[in-house]
């Protein structure tokens, strides 16, 4: 995503009460140019990721929306123009009703109301300038390269010491600059197509260690912050994810950034176990890191809702599947055949390749005992319904409601194939694509 690109003119903060739990959000926009804003969403900064987005709706001049009141104080603005991604961050503190008035230039953002936010804009502004050079130039020198390096930090810590932020601001701002200053190091042998070992430093010789500058709560509402934390505890090769538990804890104290990375662990656990290999010494496993590092049981219960990826198991009881009239379906249905499943989505291009083979597939498979059941993941349900148009589908097709399915069964990526028997227990798991052609006809009708 890029950021900055905006002229925030405005901000208008009206103080709210302790119990209120929402806040008005208005925009509105302008530019000199002639641009195409299609989207604008706003997300409350929370660090733990449960807030999701929400799109803000033009009425009349203003694109506005109540949302959840961010307990931080951060809310990060996207706006989609041209095609392109925008945002930034604007911090409203306490607030009910926030008033922003936006001018676009393609070039810069500024925000003369209050000097938090100007602050940020001023940092967003080297940042994005930073970024530019780094793509955009040709053959720079080690000396200009390192220089550029050094001043998202440098640069940050000017603003500050010039518009003296508040304190959670400066916090947020000094995370941000590290984590664009780290990636653009990283990007360096894209853009510059030089390998870093032939620089004439490292990042390390410009910047502190990120320990001293991202242990902290307003570092942990930073995404790719958070990332880096977490490249950084995963990266030795040796350690199985209780060792890089150890080293979170030992390197990091703050309560939400240890949260947050604990999470990126967890989930990195759940999604890579090998369920069918050893589900109950994971299940120990997993419940003695949840009880020693005091996490939530959650982690437990999406452990046991994979128990469904164990060969032999039912089909997901919980998973609800409804056609394209919107009738719920029951899977049980197709006890008596052996079902061939097809996790897809409309918006994936493997997916999509495979479905001229899948019709092909079940064509000749008619008067068999398999049957083909194509489930979607789509959220979006006219999104779904206009690729079932669009591809001439026919045969089972469904939806997974909820989105659970891909969960339960431990999915990792579609298109996703499993077959059930007749009895409805999983048979195979991670089966052939229609693609593969004779292999997989004759291994669906040699079921026995």
């Amino acid at each position: 995503m890029r950021r900055f690109s905006l002229i925030l003119l405005s901000l208008l903060f009206l103080a709210v009460t302790a119990s209120a739990q929402r806040a008005r959000f208005e925009i509105k926009f302008s530019s000199k140019d002639s641009v195409d804003l299609s989207k604008v969403y706003v997300q409350p900064l929370d660090g733990d990721g449960t807030v999701q987005a929400v799109p803000l709706r033009l009425k009349g001049e203003n694109y506005s929306a109540t949302l959840p009141v961010s307990k931080s104080g951060f809310y990060e603005v996207v706006m989609v123009i041209n095609g392109g991604q925008w945002l930034t961050t604007v911090y409203a503190p306490k607030c009910k009703k926030v008033w922003v008035d936006v001018e676009f230039d393609g070039v810069s953002l500024k925000e003369y109301s209050s000097v938090d936010n100007m602050a940020i804009s001023d940092l967003n502004s080297v940042i994005n300038a930073n970024n530019r050079k780094l793509w955009m130039a040709k053959d720079i020198t080690d000396e200009a390269l390192r220089a550029l390096f050094a001043n998202y930090l440098t640069a940050c810590d000017s603003i500050v010491a010039v518009m003296k932020p508040s304190a959670a601001v400066v916090a947020y701002m000094r995370a941000a600059a590290y984590s664009s200053a780290k990636s653009f190091y990283t990007s360096i042998p894209r853009a510059q197509k030089r390998k870093l070992k032939e620089l004439s430093f490292t990042d390390a010789d410009v910047l502190p260690a990120m320990t001293d500058v991202l242990d902290n709560e307003y570092a942990a509402l930073v995404p790719l912050a958070m990332q880096m934390v977490y490249a950084a505890v995963s990266a030795d090769p040796k350690l199985d994810v209780r060792g890089m538990m150890d080293t979170l804890y030992a390197g990091y104290g703050n309560e939400a950034v240890r949260s947050r990375v604990a999470d990126m662990l967890m989930n990195r656990f759940l999604t890579r176990h090998n369920y069918a290999g050893d589900f109950d010494g994971g299940l120990e496993y997993l419940q003695a890191m949840v009880n020693d590092f005091k996490l939530s049981d959650s982690y437990v219960k999406e452990y046991l809702k994979r128990k469904s990826a164990l060969l032999g198991a039912d089909f997901p009881e919980d998973v609800v599947l409804v056609n394209p009239e919107g009738k719920v379906v029951d899977f049980s249905k197709f006890k008596g055949k052996y079902v061939y499943v097809d996790l897809w989505a409309s918006w994936c291009g493997p997916c999509c390749r495979e479905i001229p083979h899948l019709q092909a597939l079940e064509k000749e498979l008619e008067g068999s005992d398999v049957v083909c059941v194509s489930i979607s993941t789509d959220t979006d349900e006219s999104a779904w319904k206009a690729k079932l148009v669009e591809a001439n589908m026919h045969g089972n097709q469904l939806r997974d409601r909820d989105g659970s399915l891909g969960t339960a069964l431990n999915v990792g990526g579609i298109p996703f194939f499993v077959i059930y028997d007749k009895e409805g227990k999983l048979h195979t798991y991670g089966a052939q694509r229609p693609s593969s052609g004779e292999a997989i006809k004759q291994f669906l009708l040699n079921l026995k």
